[in-house]
């Protein structure tokens, strides 16, 4: 553009020094000449304008692919849903945030202490995730086309009708599916909904969608109850209540006091036993009472007792 623009100025100088050459003559030389080159300039100016602008039309703007959710990225998403995971939905399911909301799912599931996933509570995550993508596309906003195909799509997945990826675009296998939905439940042959049609088929599959979410949960919660997995409780610690140190009383010095014994008692003393001697004297004959004499028996008579008597000394006796 510049490059013409210096050769048109430099034409018009060469030009007005040209005096031998008659006026009329002059004039139209003049005229043909810049004329020439200004509309050469436009001309080029144009195409090269026009060139652009016809390039920027034939760019266009793709629209992101939705993101592929991964059976890790479902397990985040259900930790999320359930209140147990506050990070990003980045598939790394053995971070430390992760772990620690598995963690405390299986403590308030009563599943275990540790952040150990069986297969049966990883299977059921990774299930309640799906259903929980599903919610989330039924209420999907918007009422454009590509809103309410997503919608569709969503609503037969959860049926069992459509198989692909939620994606919005209207392709062979979300016609098959509105199809046989359509002949499922009566409905005359065809591969789009009204919307009637369509929110009869939302509704439906919302209902359905959330009664597997509720089995799901529950599930988790027998895998607590059926005692796969012995789970003890911590006991929660109790404050420590302060110790305060308080100064002893005072107290009066105790004096000792000296205890005695009193003797074990001893047994009396027994007097040696003086041996039993006989008198020498000889016993006087006791005389027959009047009864034994006359022969009649007698009651009341008693013999007379033997008295012993200690032997007198040897002095006495003489």
């Amino acid at each position: 553009m510049k490059k013409m623009t210096a050769m048109a100025m430099a034409a018009l100088v060469t030009l007005g020094g040209m005096e031998t050459l008659e006026a009329g003559f002059g004039d139209a030389v003049v005229g043909g000449v810049v004329g020439g080159v200004v509309g050469s300039v436009i001309t080029n100016e144009i195409y090269h304008s026009g060139r652009r602008h016809h390039y920027r039309r034939r760019v266009r703007h793709r629209t992101p692919a939705a993101p592929v959710l991964t059976d890790e990225k479902k397990i985040q998403e259900a930790l999320k849903s359930l209140g147990y995971y506050r990070g990003p939905i980045d598939g790394q399911i053995n971070s430390f945030g992760t772990r620690t909301a598995i963690k405390e799912l299986n403590r308030a599931y009563e599943i275990g202490d540790t952040a150990y996933m069986s297969p049966q509570e990883r299977d059921a995550l990774i299930y309640l995730g799906t259903l929980l993508e599903i919610d989330h596309n039924l209420a999907a906003p918007g009422n454009d086309r590509r809103s309410r195909t997503r919608r569709i799509q969503a609503a037969l997945k959860a049926l069992g009708f459509y198989t692909g990826k939620v994606d919005g675009s209207t392709g062979p296998m979300t016609r098959r599916a509105i199809a046989e939905y359509r002949r499922a439940n009566g409905l005359p042959a065809g591969y789009s909904l009204g919307y009637e049609e369509e929110y009869r088929l939302i509704d439906t599959a919302k209902r359905s969608n959330d009664n597997n979410i509720q089995e799901t949960i529950a599930s988790l919660k027998r895998l607590g109850a059926s005692g796969a997995r012995q789970y003890q409780p911590r006991p929660v610690p109790q404050p420590r209540q302060p110790v305060i140190l308080q100064p002893a009383p005072t107290q009066a010095p105790v004096q000792p006091t000296i205890t005695q014994e009193a003797p074990a008692p001893t047994a009396p003393a027994t007097a040696p036993r003086q041996p039993v001697q006989q008198s020498a004297q000889p016993l006087h004959p006791v005389a027959p009472s009047p009864a034994q004499s006359t022969g009649t028996p007698a009651a009341a008579s008693q013999e007379a007792p033997v008295i012993l008597q200690p032997a007198q000394n040897g002095n006495n006796a003489q």
